[in-house]
């Protein structure tokens, strides 16, 4: 329950509230469960406070300090929320009214989003930029795509059964039965996906901090599957499921090293002795660290997609303002060539009319 200290605090208006919370740095306010329903608490430092199951319905949040706040299962319904301030310890899973995304929480009703914090961390190395975003993307998108490619060459084995293939490098070719080609791609696909993960991992992490519209749009409509958001239902439970195959399609080279014929019929001994006769190193050692491995790194891309399935936010009045901003920008810029042009002109007929 909220103390009520800090509600008599809240109650005296906020720049009270500001003075108070910068006098007690080390305080941290408990209105959890705090009945604040159409309060204005514009501009208020309500960082690190406890707000948990807070009643904050029709509130006005505009311009709030919500880093490292708890609002978990607070009701934000008709709440404004515009230029108010999240991080990443701000807790705001299972709220009410508002649409999580992946860099914050938006009103529908008021058309209004809490943001994170614009300037991360200086140790974090990341920031509101969505060339840096595409970019980690493109490099995910090549690499998955290579390892595609090695899982497509596996299924040749699989449906045509060729005694062996051949694959060209820089000076020759190799020839790969199909046991030694599925330990090669295994230990390929262990290396790609890890470096996978991790260029998915830093996109979205950089998501988090974008904050405007064109930057929402430029990651959201990325052209690969792994990272596109879709938000109508059959669309989404399709891309699901596209999905769940992209990011565990090495589990086929497994067909490659079990005895599948004898394992249907029971016969445990012939899938050991299979087992047994693949060499030490193989079938012991690394074959079983390596596809531990792979699919550590398939569910990581798996849960890493997951979380594009959240829209990237941007708040309506913020970006109504840039646009303004902007405008006016362009408009000063206009007026000054108009005036550079004016002096240009009247330099030049005064060079005329001194040459006469």
């Amino acid at each position: 329950m909220a103390q009520a200290e800090h509600l008599a605090a809240l109650d005296k208006g906020i720049k009270f509230w500001n003075r108070w919370r910068k006098e007690s740095p080390e305080l941290i306010p408990d209105l959890e469960g705090a009945l604040l329903k159409g309060r204005s608490l514009r501009h208020a430092d309500l960082s690190h406070a406890r707000l948990s199951q807070a009643v904050l319905a029709e509130a006005d949040l505009s311009g709030a300090d919500l880093r490292g706040a708890d609002l978990a299962g607070a009701d934000l319904t008709h709440a404004v929320l515009s230029k108010s301030t999240i991080d990443t310890a701000t807790r705001y899973d299972s709220i009410k009214g508002c649409t999580i995304g992946v860099n914050g929480f938006y009103s529908p009703s008021t058309d209004s989003a809490a943001l994170m914090q614009i300037d991360p961390p200086g140790n974090s190395m990341q920031g509101a930029n969505s060339e840096a975003v595409i970019e980690s993307l493109k490099h995910a998108r090549k690499l998955h795509t290579f390892s595609l490619v090695l899982a497509g060459i596996a299924m040749l084995f699989i449906v045509i059964k060729p005694t062996s293939i051949t694959l060209p490098y820089l000076s020759g070719s190799f020839k790969f039965d199909a046991l030694s080609y599925a330990f090669l791609a295994t230990i390929l696909s262990t290396g790609l996906l890890s470096l996978v993960a991790t260029f998915i991992d830093s996109a979205l992490q950089g998501a988090r901090y974008l904050n405007d519209r064109n930057a929402a749009m430029t990651v959201g409509h990325f052209p690969w599957l792994l990272s596109k958001y879709e938000h109508d239902p059959p669309l989404e439970r399709q891309s699901r499921i596209m999905r769940l195959f992209l990011s565990f399609h090495p589990v086929l080279y497994l067909y490659f090293f079990v005895q599948w014929g004898s394992l249907f019929a029971g016969d445990w001994q012939s899938v050991i002795e299979y087992y047994r006769e693949l060499p030490f190193v193989l079938g012991e050692v690394l074959l079983p660290v390596f596809y531990v491995m792979l699919i550590g790194s398939c569910r990581r891309i798996f849960w890493l997609s997951e979380g594009f399935q959240k829209p990237i936010l941007f708040d309506t009045v913020t970006e109504r303002e840039r646009r303004s901003a902007m405008e006016r920008l362009a408009e000063a810029v206009e007026k000054q060539a108009a005036r550079t042009t004016e002096l240009v002109d009247l330099l030049r007929r005064r060079e005329r009319g001194s040459e006469q």
